[in-house]
């Protein structure tokens, strides 16, 4: 980690004290922030389709940073305490053909809640992206695995409601961790006359993202952001109630 990056993510987590909403989904797929995943649950039952813009460096495929990424997914909360999503991870201006031998990546993730947020007391998740690798189910790439353990503890300052979360990535078994490497947070602020707006500012781990969510008749989330404060990014969903 660079001397900058490491001046990021010390300038983040102290945002995350001086302010430690919405439940919305990240660029990945599930509920979190803007990419990196939180403790909050949707409600059972659940249901939802979307796809994210994620620009070039900073979306990786096998090693390569040279195209920009489009994950498209479908997440469902099955239980109030399980979340589970499919995620098809698009290269852009890769062609699916025999000589190119591309096909987009494909991923599962369960993600699991052990502890309900309390007074004093966060709510505890653990989650697994990709985890068939180390099952044994699987032995091909895993170019966005995961395994981690994240809380969120939601507080309230004057007319801001506040989230924050921090969280932690490690490697399972014979599956390195791949999309976030080792401690990630971030803070996401609603103010009660937009409560269909929120305002996010996390560091996944390897850079810092700044964003804006909106919600449109509490069905189809708009999320638009900066990543690495440089390049643009963005996520488009659609949510319902099964």
């Amino acid at each position: 980690m660079t001397k900058s990056s490491s001046c990021r993510m010390i300038l983040v987590f102290i945002l995350m004290l001086v302010f430690t909403s919405l439940k919305g989904q990240s660029v990945s797929g599930t509920a979190g922030l803007f990419h990196i995943p939180s403790a909050i649950m949707f409600p059972e039952k659940t249901f939802i389709i979307g796809a994210s813009y994620i620009p070039k460096p900073y979306f990786q495929r096998f090693g390569r940073r040279r195209n920009p990424g489009m994950p498209t997914y479908l997440n469902i909360t099955l239980f109030p305490f399980m979340e589970v999503m499919f995620r098809y991870t698009h290269e852009l201006n890769m062609r699916v053909n025999p000589t190119t031998r591309y096909y987009p990546d494909r991923m599962m993730t369960f993600r699991f809640k052990v502890l309900k947020e309390k007074k004093w007391i966060p709510a505890i998740v653990f989650g697994f992206q990709d985890i068939t690798k180390a099952l044994g189910l699987s032995s091909s790439a895993n170019n966005y695995s995961a395994s981690y353990i994240v809380g969120t503890k939601g507080f309230k300052i004057s007319a801001l409601n506040i989230n924050s979360t921090l969280g932690f990535a490690y490697n399972l078994k014979n599956l390195p961790s791949e999309d976030y490497k080792g401690i990630f947070g971030g803070i996401e602020a609603t103010h009660k006359s937009l409560p269909l707006t929120s305002f996010m500012l996390e560091h996944n781990s390897k850079q810092p993202i700044v964003g804006i969510r909106h919600f449109f008749i509490n069905r189809f989330q708009l999320m638009l952001g900066v990543w690495g404060f440089n390049k643009m990014t963005m996520n488009l969903s659609y949510r319902v109630n099964l």
